[in-house]
């Protein structure tokens, strides 16, 4: 499927008359809700029919040069129909298209509209977790009313956003959250939920499937109770938090246990990885540790770059295993699977990784590394938008002041984010900088700098050395600090 779209994509950037077409595209039908590429593609699919001349004419032209300039590709134009069936893989073909139409073809792409939207839905928290970037606890004064929030769901909407994930804080305490949730479904985005687990009973999992959520993403910190709930601040967390993925799996969710690594839970990796395996989980993904919120506290239990490093070499070798998709927000993951695989698997996004062919390698610069204010944004309680979770405190504007797509199309800090030429350090020099790029979160957390290198990279060492000592370079060696003075145990490496 990936390559059929892929083949589409290259289409579009090889055929001057294709761009027009999409420019034609951007503009909506049916009363503003959808635009016309979409409705088009719809057609195509046979999920729809024109309801006036316009778009009759228009998808006629849309489906000819789908079927005429498939050939030469090899297109399967049975399957790209049947691939267009689904209004998600719609949707998301149409955000990339309508970026190519918009702003042209861009290494890496960015789009017209965010991809995904991460939407802190609430300030307020069961939990007291050590690493919380919200410094989440209890709901802030100057939340989004209900009114408010169903408003930022339509405009997302009718931007054009894939998909929406709710997260917090905690957002199965806020009471109109299913009401939010079913609004979105509604408007034909894909709903995802990012939780502690500890709320999901059976009866709060069917409720949250008949709310029309599809992804559950719940935070396991280890596959040991005492040490998860010394992470998470509260006893008993561990087994709620269990309850609530199996909970979750027996619904039939595409479950994900996510786990962010410090040097507190490093060694529980291979363990965490048999446990979601065994609990049906069909996903692990490791997080990458952002100084920033209540973390901030703890940034001493962040991993030294050959941590990392033997981390992502583990993650990727039982990646190789059957049964469970196995990844890592850490954008240097793409390097080391290409690295590993002697340039036989590629990892061209966070949630991806694949056997090799000329489609993903186009994908990886076309989409690749961090994808901050570039494939996705960020919304905070009280309708600040950021570029990321992980950045809160950089705020580019306010869904109640502007609109949110004047804020993704205007923003000089996104802008910023969007050029890969800018970046510093050995960021800007890497051989994988479209790929990769290092997490811009950790830069700005670091360095106060979201164009700085990051540190966790082992090829920005140096930048690592001097935020441990404060100091230039040369100081820092002359002071003997041992990048490895927390030692990478042998039976992980082996793992």
């Amino acid at each position: 499927m990936i390559a059929d779209a892929l083949k589409m994509l290259k289409i579009v950037m090889n055929n001057p008359i294709s761009r027009n077409v999409l420019q034609m595209g951007l503009k909506t039908c049916r009363d503003g809700r959808v635009k016309k590429i979409e409705h088009a593609l719809a057609i195509f699919a046979c999920e729809d029919t024109p309801h006036n001349v316009s778009c009759h004419l228009y998808s006629r032209i849309v489906s000819a040069i789908l079927m005429v300039s498939g050939v030469p590709f090899d297109v399967d134009i049975e399957k790209l129909r049947s691939y267009f069936k689904d209004p998600i893989v719609r949707r998301g073909v149409v955000s990339v298209l309508s970026g190519i139409g918009r702003y042209g073809v861009k290494k890496p792409q960015f789009l017209d509209a965010p991809f995904l939207v991460v939407w802190n839905y609430t300030n307020a928290c069961n939990l007291r977790c050590k690493h919380c970037y919200q410094r989440a606890d209890r709901p802030a004064l100057n939340e989004l009313t209900i009114k408010e929030k169903m408003k930022v769901v339509k405009d997302l909407a009718e931007a054009g956003v894939v998909s929406i994930a709710f997260s917090g804080g905690e957002p199965l305490v806020s009471r109109d959250f299913y009401t939010v949730a079913a609004e979105a479904k509604k408007r034909g985005m894909y709903v995802a939920l990012a939780t502690n687990g500890t709320q999901i009973t059976p009866s709060v999992a069917r409720r949250l499937k008949e709310s029309g959520v599809e992804y559950v993403e719940v935070s396991l910190d280890a596959a040991a109770p005492e040490v998860h709930d010394k992470f998470r601040g509260i006893p008993g967390s561990f087994e709620k938090t269990m309850r609530g993925i199996k909970n979750c799996v027996k619904e039939g969710f595409f479950t994900c246990i996510a786990t962010a690594v410090t040097r507190f839970n490093l060694h529980e990796i291979p363990r965490l990885v048999r446990l979601a395996r065994d609990v049906g989980a069909k996903r692990f993904i490791t997080f990458n540790f952002i100084p920033v919120g209540r973390a901030e506290n703890i940034s001493e239990l962040d991993l030294t770059p050959d941590q990392r490093e033997e981390l992502l070499k583990l993650l990727f070798r039982k990646s190789r295993e059957d049964g469970i998709e196995i990844l890592s927000t850490a954008p240097q993951f793409a390097r080391v699977c290409l690295a590993m695989s002697g340039g036989r698997a590629v990892a061209p996004t966070h949630f991806y990784v694949g056997q090799p062919s000329w489609d993903l390698h186009v994908l990886a610069e076309f989409i690749g590394g961090c994808g901050a204010g570039r494939l996705y944004g960020a919304l905070q309680p009280n309708g600040d938008v950021t570029p990321c979770v992980f950045m809160p405190n950089l705020v580019v504007g306010n869904v109640k002041e502007r609109p949110f797509l004047d804020i993704w199309h205007n923003s000089e800090v996104l802008w910023k984010l969007r050029n890969r030429e800018l970046l510093k350090g050995h960021c800007g020099q890497c051989e994988y900088k479209y790929v990769c790029g290092g997490c811009r979160a950790r830069a700005l957390g670091y360095f106060g700098d979201i164009l700085a290198p990051d540190p966790g990279c082992v090829n920005n060492k140096e930048f690592y050395m001097r935020y441990l000592t404060g100091r230039r370079k040369d100081e820092a060696l002359r002071s003997n600090i041992d990048l490895h003075d927390l030692a990478i145990p042998q039976h992980f490496r082996n793992s």
